[in-house]
């Protein structure tokens, strides 16, 4: 990936990983300092729905395959 290629992709991860944390798919562990998954697929899907919804709003840069990589990689901690 080029350099504007790979910040465009973690604009786009770091917008989608506060998605999920506001619709609460996911939490930040105290003990180890990370984000974890709280496996609620009704979360899951609004991550999936308000990513797309910014997506199409112009609030996030991509294809709409762009969009649904980085929803699983935040997804997929």
């Amino acid at each position: 990936m080029t350099a504007n290629v790979f910040d465009e992709h973690e604009g786009r991860v770091r917008f989608i990983t506060a998605i999920a944390m506001e619709v609460k798919a996911l939490a930040l562990s105290a003990s180890r300092d990370e984000m974890i998954s709280t496996s609620d697929p009704g979360a899951e899907k609004l991550v999936y729905a308000k990513a797309y919804q910014a997506w199409a709003d112009s609030k996030i840069e991509g294809t709409a395959d762009d969009i649904f990589e980085a929803v699983q990689e935040v997804l997929d901690v």
